[in-house]
């Protein structure tokens, strides 16, 4: 139902952000001279961007970090889709204080006003214009300030039965820390006036001091000036009299518990239905769903519907409108709701409320993968791609997300039972079963029969005794031919073929080669030019092949077509149809061809435009570009792309629109960009064992998003619906449980999971194991306790797999670092508890457990290391032992075979807590809480550590990857990324690693790993790998919001020209950063130290959301010249001399889109 449509980094954090209602003028209007004049940032300074015409007639309205309200549209045509900004206005400074301004944001329904708070003491309002231009955004006319002492909770505008100004009304929610004591305040605005706007306080009206917290105030659409105020126990209606007569006897009514529960729900969001229904909707932290009717007639009052629960509900919740959905008893209207889940998916909701009984269905789920607390990567996981493992959400909604990239697949039905063994090929067919009615079909054979199959609506049912196909035999080929708009079916088989109206069910054409009993069709194809019908059959007599054309309706125009011939040579054979004549115009011989091996045999071909795609036996493709030159077409051998070890069987190829699908064991899908290079992307598919056949087939239902298969596998027939272009993907193992910490076994390909549970007040750790194919848990949860009684607080801070050699044996370990507060266990209830209270943590516990192939449960506790200084927050395995940390002491321990108990070899005090460990070539890469990255070196002969070389740059790092044995990947608690090198030619006596790049990011990334997510084919030379290894991979991060950052290696000439085009595009007004000035954005990359040898691809990636005319504006002068500093760094890059700017530009950023 919904599909992300536009997605663009902001360079900042939105603090908050509503929609705007704007009137816009009939003509549109040019600024004038005296509006053009130079910004500066100070209090309440406004300046309106060049910016492209608005579309629509909303308009986002953020509040940024920066200290900027921010107006902001959606650009979206034919060449452009993007998000631009129209206008900013500055409030205050950059920080975190409580009275800045700019951190709470309220909009008038009308769109006359808009507030913005702080959090204490502070608020503004903007009077906005009623009329703007489309092409000149400037819609602030006034501006008011007002002193409110206190904690500003809620603010928000009331409805008002008309939009003048005279009348506009704003209230909030204002708790005085000194008094102790909570007031509800109204304000009456009057704009009429612009040059003499009043703000009056009408009144201060005090709730109870035991007053439970508000939680949301609610404008009412339907009831001009009153609202709902929401607290942890009630919901009472007011007015905007009640508050200005001070009349504290408002209705209000007790918020329903739900059975068996002591509390009542603690309500997050809401959402009004429609300004004619009195209907609003509230959504709790816990997930509860409740839809409250407000009488307004009369006695006002509230009455409550409870609703079936869903996922936790965060701050967010929409009607998206209604929709009819259909039951038994019939149709029946729904509300469409969108809930944003806390710590867990969105769903879109359809609620069935208008009679009894209540009904809820899920329509949709929208994925979530915050918050992510660890990740692994699983190489390989489907093919030559990795695939990215997570701890995903909390408590009940805990779980692990396994994001792939391709092409998505979500399953439709399957056969309830195994009768589809055998199978070898499907087709689909349109077939017409009236003159005015049409059906899909689908053919299935094997070696023994052939099925047909209709759907029509989504009904699926078997007509193969009531269509009078040949079913008792081996289909070879099957399609539908089309005369005068009457679709019949064209079914071929070894000894002929027929042609057959399945409506009247009358075999309109049976076609029998001129040849002996032995003689059999191997292959066939047909096409049709206008009316005229031509079946190619490739018949085997003995050891000899021939092939005969049959024109099944003649037509009498002359046409010529091409057919391309495969044979076991290898070679291609192109052929010449016209006139009913053959005639050769093309052979190439395979085997001649440089690189390719003489049994690459043609098996199947399709066309990709420019290339002629073969499918070749031993699984692999061949593409071959096409000219059209000459009269007919013809193949540029000297021109040719492969694509090796695509599957394990022979290569069956299946066009469509915008690509071709490719089946070999596996489902692939590839493509051609303007580039006319060709990319190839795996299907999502299940894991199966080997798919037998496949095709396209729409399940005779309507074509609403992506492409419909049926496939056949583990004998049953399979449908499945794919998404139109290839995403990341994310498939969820739900756990119950909050998962801290996961580690990917590949040998044993299972998951080990590490989750925490809180039971009667208790926090309970617990660890399992997971099949990461089929989402199946293989063992049941398993308790981690410690020998000594640390109370409520043990927390699982690391984990990690130390595989120990003894003699000709390789024995796998688990180890598992512990942690045990000193604080109370209160204060260990969010997520990120482990980040916050590193330093509070005095006591640690190492545990070890043997890891077993042949047991039930193959995790065999042997060894408890308990009263350690500080907790376990790294383990690494080294070739002289395993090396971890309990708060600053590094410890090295090795395990003795004899006793089986880990015996102390080394230990040193640091100076600052240990975050992290990692070990390469003998090197160990230590990370600190407050003191960055430094290298040590084991020394065997004194069991000491010899200190290397450390940061010059103090910095919070809370995780590393080290490259090589030299160079070190850090992420900070700032949202940094930094690269450290140990520079063997530095003989200076400071000792200190070179940074190589740093920069900011706008989340914390977890941590860094080496990935490729992507099936790499055609990779650009200017992609360089991290690693000696020559498979390009990427830097991945995962950051704790779920999102994903990846870092690529780039050539030093396309370093140079992209860091000039994002200078040019950072001062570009369509491109400008969306949350503030050119300075905010250097201001922003700043904050995790300055920046180096760096590129925000997000930044330059806006170069192809521009149109054409904007693109070349950013990189030329006013006299149309290319600039000369983007010219000498295309002259590197360029091919041919006359090479078009704009278009090497786009190919080396479509690049990155390719296989990021």
């Amino acid at each position: 139902m919904l599909k992300s449509q536009l997605e663009q980094s902001t360079f900042g954090i939105i603090n908050d952000a509503k929609i705007l209602h704007v009137e816009f003028e009939e003509q549109s209007r040019s600024p004038s001279r005296e509006e053009q004049e130079e910004y500066q940032e100070m209090s309440y300074s406004k300046r309106t961007r060049n910016h492209s015409a608005i579309q629509g007639d909303d308009i986002i309205t953020v509040l940024s970090e920066y200290g900027k309200l921010v107006f902001m549209t959606v650009i979206q045509d034919a060449a452009r889709k993007r998000f631009e900004t129209l206008a900013e206005v500055y409030l205050d400074s950059p920080g975190l204080e409580y009275t800045k301004k700019g951190k709470k944001l309220a909009i008038d329904p009308s769109g006359r006003a808009v507030a913005v708070a702080s959090f204490q003491d502070h608020f503004d309002i903007l009077i906005m214009n009623k009329t703007v231009s489309r092409t000149h955004f400037d819609p602030i006319i006034g501006r008011g300030s007002e002193f409110e002492e206190g904690v500003i909770w809620q603010m928000e505008f009331l409805h008002t039965e008309s939009d003048a100004m005279d009348r506009i009304m704003l209230v909030l929610v204002v708790y005085n820390d000194v008094e102790r004591l909570c007031r509800l305040v109204l304000y009456l605005i009057d704009a009429s006036d612009i040059k003499n706007v009043t703000i009056e306080k009408i009144s201060r009206l005090p709730l109870e001091k035991n007053t439970p917290l508000p939680l949301l105030l609610i404008p009412l659409s339907f009831e001009p000036e009153a609202f709902l105020l929401v607290t942890e126990q009630n919901v009472s209606y007011l007015k905007a009299d009640d508050l200005a007569c001070g009349n504290v006897l408002y209705p209000t009514s007790a918020i329903p518990r739900k059975w068996a529960s002591v509390e009542c729900p603690l309500f997050t969001a809401y959402s009004l239905v429609t300004q004619e229904d009195n209907t609003v909707y509230l959504g709790s932290s816990e997930g509860h769903l409740y839809r409250v009717k407000v009488q307004t007639q009369a006695e006002p009052c509230v009455s409550w519907d409870e609703l079936e629960s869903t996922i936790p509900i965060g701050q967010a919740m929409c009607v998206l409108g209604r929709i009819d959905v259909e039951e038994p008893r019939g149709i029946r209207g729904a509300d469409v709701l969108l809930c944003a889940g806390e710590s867990a998916d969105s769903q879109v909701l359809a609620m069935c409320t208008s009679t009894l009984p209540f009904r809820r269905d899920v329509v949709q789920n929208i994925v979530n993968r915050a918050p992510l607390t660890d990740f692994q990567v699983a190489h390989n996981f489907i093919g030559n791609q990795d695939a990215i493992i997570t701890c995903s959400g909390q408590d009940y909604d805990g779980a692990l997300s396994i994001m792939t990239y391709g092409i998505e697949a979500s399953p439709i039905v399957q056969s309830s039972r195994f009768e589809w063994n055998g199978v070898s090929q499907l087709w689909d067919v349109l077939v017409s079963i009236s003159k005015t009615e049409q059906v899909s079909g689908l053919i299935v054979s094997s070696i023994m029969d052939t099925r047909l199959l209709s759907a029509q609506d989504g009904h699926i049912r078997d007509i193969t005794l009531s269509s009078r196909i040949e079913l008792n035999t081996e289909t070879v080929y099957a399609s539908s031919v089309t005369v005068n708009d009457y679709h019949l079916l064209l079914q071929v088989h070894s000894t002929g073929f027929s042609v057959i109206d399945i409506g009247s069910t009358d075999i309109l054409l049976h076609y029998k080669p001129s040849s002996t009993s032995n003689d059999r069709i191997a292959i066939a194809t047909s096409w049709q030019l206008d009316n005229a019908i031509y079946v190619a059959l490739c018949i085997t007599r003995e050891d000899t092949f021939s092939l005969e054309i049959v024109n099944v309706i003649s037509n009498s125009a002359r046409s010529q077509t091409t057919l391309v011939i495969g044979t076991f040579q290898p070679s291609l054979l192109l052929y010449t149809v016209k006139d009913g004549l053959l005639e050769k115009v093309q052979e190439i011989d395979l085997s001649a061809m440089q690189g390719y091996e003489k049994c690459a045999v043609p098996y199947s071909t399709a066309i990709l435009y420019p290339w002629l795609v073969i499918g070749l036996q031993q699984g692999s493709i061949l593409c071959i570009q096409v000219n059209h030159e000459r009269q007919s077409s013809h193949l540029n051998e000297h021109k040719t792309q492969m694509i090796n070890d695509i599957g394990p069987s022979a290569i069956k190829l299946k066009p469509c629109e915008d690509g071709i699908y490719v089946l070999s064991g596996r489902l692939w899908k590839i493509s051609c960009n303007n580039e006319q290079d060709v990319s190839i992307d795996r299907v999502l598919l299940p894991k199966f064992d080997f798919i037998d056949a496949f095709c396209l087939f729409d399940c005779g239902l309507p074509a609403l998003y992506g492409t419909r298969i049926s496939l056949v596998s583990d004998k049953k027939l399979h449908m499945y619906t794919l998404s139109p272009a290839r995403q990341l993907c994310t498939r969820k193992i739900e756990l119950k449980d909050t998962p801290k910490k996961i580690i990917y076994n590949q040998s044993l390909d299972y998951l080990i999971v590490l989750t925490t549970r809180i039971e009667n007040g208790d926090r309970k750790n617990f660890i399992r194991l997971v099949d990461p194919i089929s989402g199946r848990i293989l063992t049941e949860n398993q308790l981690l306790s410690t020998n000594t009684d640390y109370g409520r607080s043990d927390m699982v801070l690391s984990a990690t797999e130390w595989s120990v050699q003894n003699k000709s044996k390789t024995y796998k370990y688990l180890c598992i670092g512990l942690g045990h507060p000193k604080e109370p266990f209160h204060s260990f209830r969010s997520g990120m508890s482990a980040r916050v209270s590193k330093a509070l943590m005095d006591k640690g516990t190492l545990l070890l457990f043997r890891l077993k192939s042949n047991n039930k449960f193959p995790l065999k506790r042997i060894w408890d290391q308990e009263k350690l200084p500080g907790g376990v927050f790294a383990i690494c395995p080294h070739s002289a032992g395993l090396l971890f940390s309990a708060g600053s002491h590094l410890y090295l321990y090795r395990l003795d075979p004899a006793t089986g108990r880990l015996v102390q070899v080394a230990h040193s005090a640091l100076q600052y807590l240990i975050t992290s460990i990692h070990e390469e070539g003998g090197r160990i890469c230590v990370t600190f809480y407050n003191d960055s990255i430094s290298f040590y070196e084991f020394k065997q002969e004194s069991k000491t550590y010899e200190f290397l070389k450390s940061d010059v740059v103090s910095r919070s790092i809370h995780n590393s990857l080290m490259l090589n044995d030299r160079l070190a990947v850090g992420v900070s608690q700032s949202g940094g990324m930094v690269a450290l090198y140990d520079d063997p030619d530095d003989r200076s006596f400071e000792r200190r690693l070179r940074c190589l790049f740093n920069f900011h990011y706008a989340d914390i990334i977890v941590k860094p790993k080496l990935a490729t997510l992507r099936t790499q084919t055609n990779l650009p030379s200017y992609f360089l790998p991290w690693t000696q290894d020559d498979k390009v991979k990427a830097i991945v991060g995962c950051t704790v919001s779920g999102g994903m950052v990846q870092v690529f290696r780039i050539s030093q000439s396309v370093y140079q020209l992209l860091q000039i085009l994002a200078g040019e595009l950072v001062e570009f007004d369509a491109t400008r950063p969306l949350l503030g000035s050119t300075e905010n954005f250097k201001w922003f990359c700043k904050l995790s130290g300055p920046e180096q040898a760096t590129v925000h691809g997000d930044l330059v990636e806006l170069y192809l959301r521009l149109s054409r005319d904007e693109q070349l504006a950013v990189i030329s002068t006013d006299e149309g010249q290319v600039k000369m500093s983007i010219q000498l760094a295309l002259d590197e890059l360029m091919i041919d001399e006359g090479q078009d700017p704009v278009e090497l530009l786009r190919n080396i950023l479509q690049s990155f889109e390719n296989f990021k």
